[in-house]
């Protein structure tokens, strides 16, 4: 699903315009960002947990010039998904 199918599917559901709904998808993800930029974890109950978990500092090889370079500390996300959610998705068919 893209998130112009999301947009148009919740606006059906929902009874509201597709603007709007955007609207309210934009805020949440721009609150949602702001919480993890301060190091907040968010909880969906029924869903799963976004944190933002820091990287050391490390040295990466080239395989092939075998060049050493040192990449910097860096931030990112992580999504551990609810109990609930990982029973939904061993529900779903396999694709073939």
């Amino acid at each position: 699903m893209t998130h112009k199918e999301l947009i148009a599917d919740l606006s059906d559901k929902l009874s509201l315009s597709e603007k709007e709904v955007s609207d309210m998808l934009e805020l949440t993800f721009k609150q949602m960002a702001g919480e993890m930029s301060q190091g907040n974890a968010i909880h969906l109950q029924g869903f799963g947990t976004f944190e933002a978990h820091r990287k050391e500092e490390r040295v990466s090889v080239n395989p092939r010039t075998k060049v050493r370079t040192l990449i910097p500390p860096k931030q990112v996300c992580v999504f551990k998904p609810s109990q609930i959610l990982k029973e939904k998705a061993k529900e779903v068919p396999d694709h073939e």
